[in-house]
């Protein structure tokens, strides 16, 4: 069959790769879109007054959320359309199902948005300021995608949308996620280990959530052993640090909430007893 059904796999176009390495660490393009970030989380809590009466905030969040969706749907439709890394083998298309963490952090931010959903908001979080900060450090999935190329641009709205996502939230809604409820995420991240681990079994070359093996670059991910359970426990007691170290601020709060009300309730007895 040709003609209008033929694919150009590893297409070199916008749309496609580099046939040699194009995107380096610690380069401009690497740092660009994280500064770019860290701008945009300064000027909403700056103007986050201004932000919530403006009449059409309403309209931000979803064009916010709107934005990650379509980011999603396109790196599917340019998966389709070049291939993926080169081969030309349909079959292999299946080693890209959207059972990755960063993939479904974008879902949940864009409905967080749009639903102001305090119950998202907690996932998000914790997953977005923990896993999902790693890939902004080590981008290794996007060493053959420079700036020339649109998959440059869908790894960083993918990856940096949601974390600001959550900040929006935080500075002009005030949301706040607590350690109290810290089993969603827990919750989320265990059902999405479990397919992973089952298409990883049951997919040629799969590699899932990175949890049948490392990934192409320099990665973290790198780092682990190769035994599957082994790498299973390593990342359970990596997401235990990371989500204790971020619930490490409320809960110091509050162990000094609770010295500060002991210490007033003992000096109220000790004056009652004078």
């Amino acid at each position: 069959m040709s003609g209008a059904f033929e694919y150009k796999f590893y297409n070199e176009g916008f749309f496609g790769y580099s046939t040699e390495q194009d995107f380096r660490y610690w380069s401009l393009a690497h740092f660009l879109p994280i500064i770019l970030l860290g701008v945009a989380i300064f000027l909403t809590f700056k103007y986050k007054d201004k932000i919530r009466s403006f009449k059409h905030e309403e309209t931000l969040r979803f064009i916010l959320g709107g934005l990650m969706i379509f980011n999603e749907a396109f790196y599917y439709w340019r998966l389709l359309y070049v291939g993926n890394g080169g081969s030309a083998d349909p079959k292999q298309l299946l080693t890209y199902l959207p059972l990755q963490v960063c993939e479904w952090t974008a879902w949940l931010a864009a409905f967080m948005l749009m639903k102001k959903s305090r119950h998202l908001y907690d996932i998000c979080f914790y997953v977005s300021l923990t896993l999902g900060l790693i890939p902004l450090f080590t981008p290794a999935v996007i060493m053959q995608a420079g700036p020339g190329y649109a998959r440059y641009y869908q790894f960083w709205i993918e990856h940096l949308v949601p974390i600001y996502a959550i900040f929006y939230m935080m500075a002009v809604h005030n949301f706040r996620a607590s350690y109290k409820r810290v089993y969603k995420p827990f919750a989320m991240l265990g059902i999405l280990a479990t397919f992973a681990i089952i298409a990883n079994t049951k997919i040629e070359n799969a590699n899932f959530m990175y949890l049948a093996s490392g990934t192409d670059g320099d990665s973290i991910a790198n780092l682990l052993p190769e035994s599957i359970p082994v790498r299973i426990l390593l990342y359970l007691g990596i997401l235990i640090v990371l989500f204790a170290l971020l619930s490490l601020p409320e809960i110091l709060s509050e162990i000094k909430k609770k010295r500060s009300a002991n210490t007033k309730q003992i000096e109220c007895t000790e004056k009652t007893q004078e």
